[in-house]
């Protein structure tokens, strides 16, 4: 059946999740670590709490509490920001299949923090894009006073059924007081948010006992299911629920409790954070100590490419006492971290006059700033004895935005050949926010190769897609006759396909202007030809950019989907970017034409780890509206994604990773290229912030 074969999808998925959380968390749960309410975010029984998870927690589960089962995936995007995708089924019984699907994406936002004497306040959306039946706003208030905490708030929406009070928005104007639909077969939009003549109060508190990982709730909600009680004439439960949490390990979360007295909310949840994630880019040996690599007198010739370091350095010379070299950066691993690799590398081979080193960071062929420090600041940091730090290196660097070429008489260290770089990706997709097919996943795997800087003019590039597994069959064959990615289980049936092919060439106009050009087979669905501009200044947190491309749609009824439809799309972007503070989170925006040709904006947050993890949330509105089997339409398009490095592991070549993306398959609008080459990524080891952030690794 349709949702028991979805739930079985889910549960493998899971249960792959699982084998990474276990080994890579602690046996021991924290004994007063909140967990989820029905719904995924964090909670009570069946009412929300203000709490917030640690910065980078994913979390998957499932729900019961009847009429209904909740399959969410949730990541903690930045402290204050919680991203929850949902998946709710109305069932009759646990046995059968699912009579109606209801999925959203639900947001969740910090206000203010706890303090000694005042609460921690969120405010939070649930089906901020979704169905109707589960929408609903709070505002939550949360407590902690000893071994309790204590929850209280104000609903709109689903959680204001009951009606306690007036809507006290309503002072900032009649729009808040207008009557408002709970069901319907429409999304729930913007416009609706916080509107209503009547709110719900709702409370609860969460007792931590002293047994590890055990916590008893208790909470009182405002949900009175009149959708439901209108739709099939549901018998309302109680409003309040009875409980308790077990966490045996910190990767898992079980719950239990008593609605009422005549209904049972059963809860399982899986989570884990990127930081415990067992691998990370390509780890190193550590350096030997500077004294060892002293040479006498400069040997300039025998600098090339060292295996022991992994560096391609291009052009060295000495030059009043400084030893400068172009450094072409590798595309994982921080700068600061090949900086100090690359200089034990050229130190040996310059002598005891040189006093500094300076390196010009070259990026797939932008140029960047120079970075030019003293040589005994890394020697003490270095040395057995640890005489430096990178804090006094760093005291003494100077980072110029100017590029200094080198004369003719500068020596070349190493010819400029091309050197293939080469990574796998292991790609999965599953979709909680489909109604009219329930859960969709597609497993793939790419194998893509790079030689950049052919002839000192482009970058060559390829990959091949083996897809190793979807039920995109339930896809319904109208979304396939549409041409932009509504055809997407027609190029999962294909076991092996060329996904990209292209030729690229970068420039950099200045250190904070740069250019690309590509053309040839984009990404999975398109081929075509376009362009990209990027303005980053060296010391400031925003960027600014532009891109363009024509795009043809290729033919997944042809060999390795070779073939064009014929169909074209002119699609460009003016782009922002802000690296956030502290948090290691950029913030986006991009407005402009999508594929289909509708016009919208796509907002986005990215937050990296040390390791080369990475976690995305994004949103997408348009002006034109993906219709589902039920006659309702959407203007947005959501997901979030993580992404975590394979680099380190055996035989598994470096820049490797595993993603998991959650957003939903075969959209047409809201829909851009997915470019095989991206000016902000190549870009960021160019930054002060990049720099500041990672400075300690130049000793790593």
């Amino acid at each position: 059946m349709l949702f028991n074969n979805a739930c079985n999808k889910l549960g493998v998925l899971l249960l792959a999740a699982s084998a990474w959380i276990v080994s890579a968390t602690p046996a021991h749960a924290d004994n007063t670590r909140p967990s989820p309410f029905l719904t995924g975010s964090l909670g009570l029984n069946t009412i929300p709490s203000a709490r917030m998870d640690e910065p980078g927690t994913v979390r998957a589960g499932v729900s019961t509490l009847d009429p209904y089962i909740h399959s969410f995936a949730g990541i903690q995007i930045a402290a204050p920001l919680y991203i929850n995708l949902r998946q709710t089924a109305e069932i009759s019984n646990l046995r059968d299949s699912a009579d109606r699907l209801y999925p959203g994406m639900d947001i969740k936002l910090r206000l203010a923090r706890e303090g000694p004497r005042t609460p921690e306040v969120s405010v939070g959306i649930q089906s901020a894009l979704g169905h109707k039946r589960m929408a609903g706003e709070y505002l939550a208030l949360s407590k902690r006073l000893g071994d309790f905490d204590l929850t209280a708030g104000l609903g709109w929406g689903r959680f204001a059924s009951a009606a306690h009070l007036k809507n006290p928005l309503r002072v900032l104007g009649s729009h808040f007081s207008d009557s408002r639909p709970l069901d319907g077969e429409g999304a729930n939009e913007p416009s609706q948010w916080f509107t209503g003549k009547k709110i719900g109060l709702f409370a609860g508190v969460e007792y931590f006992t002293p047994i590890e990982g055990l916590s008893l709730k208790f909470d009182y909600g405002a949900d009175e299911y009149t959708a439901e009680h209108a739709a099939f004439g549901y018998d309302r439960p109680a409003p309040w629920s009875a409980g308790l949490s077990y966490s045996p390990a910190d990767w898992i979360s079980a719950g239990i409790a008593m609605q009422g007295t005549d209904k049972i909310m059963g809860r399982i949840s899986l989570q884990a954070n990127p930081t415990g994630w067992p691998l990370r880019e390509k780890s190193y040996d550590p350096p030997k100590t500077y004294y060892a690599l002293h040479g006498p007198e400069p040997e300039l010739e025998r600098i090339d490419r060292r295996p022991e370091h992994d560096l391609l350095l291009d052009r060295i010379k000495i030059d009043n006492g400084i030893a400068q070299a172009d450094l072409h950066l590798a595309q994982t691993g921080s700068a600061p971290q090949q900086i100090g690799r690359a200089a034990r590398a050229v130190t040996p081979h310059t002598g005891t006059d040189i006093q500094a080193l300076e390196f010009r960071l070259i990026s797939l062929g932008l140029r960047g700033p120079s970075v030019r420090f003293i040589k005994s600041d890394l020697e003490h940091a270095i040395s057995l004895e640890k005489q430096g730090s990178p804090q006094e290196i760093w005291t003494n660097t100077e980072i110029s935005g100017t590029q200094h070429k080198n004369k003719n008489d500068a020596k070349r260290i190493l010819k400029k050949l091309p050197y293939l770089h080469l990574w796998i990706t292991q790609d999965n997709q599953i979709s909680l926010a489909e109604e009219e097919t329930g859960i969709l996943f597609r497993s793939s795997l790419i194998a893509e190769a790079r030689a950049p800087e052919l002839l000192g003019l482009m970058t060559l590039g390829g990959a091949f897609r083996l897809n190793l597994g979807d039920n995109l069959h339930r896809l319904d064959d109208a979304r396939a006759l549409l041409p932009v990615r509504g055809d997407v289980g027609r190029f999962a049936d294909r076991s092996i396909g060329l996904d990209r092919l292209y030729a690229a060439t970068t420039h950099s106009l200045s250190p904070e202007i740069h250019t690309s050009l590509t053309a040839g087979y984009l990404e999975e669905m398109f081929a075509g030809a376009g362009g990209e501009i990027i303005y980053r200044p060296f010391r400031s947190r925003f960027a600014l950019g532009a891109e363009l491309w024509q795009a043809m749609k290729r033919d997944p009824q042809t060999s390795l989907n070779l073939g064009l439809t014929g169909d074209m799309a002119l699609t460009g972007h003016l782009n922002a970017w802000y690296d956030w503070p502290g948090e290691n989170v950029t913030a986006y925006v991009k407005a402009g034409r999508y594929l289909a040709g509708d016009l919208g904006v796509t907002a986005g947050l990215e937050k990296s780890f040390a390791n080369g993890a990475k976690l995305e949330g994004f949103v997408t509105l348009t002006d034109n509206a993906d219709v589902d089997l039920f006659g309702g339409e959407t203007h947005a398009f959501h997901g979030v994604s993580l992404s975590l490095p394979l680099g380190g592991a055996p035989y598994v070549p470096d820049g490797s990773t595993f993603k998991f993306r959650a957003e939903p398959f075969g959209r047409n609008t809201g829909q851009s290229i997915d470019k095989p080459i991206s000016l902000y990524a190549l870009t960021e080891p160019f930054t002060f912030d990049h720099m500041a952030q990672n400075w300690a690794d130049i000793v790593e």
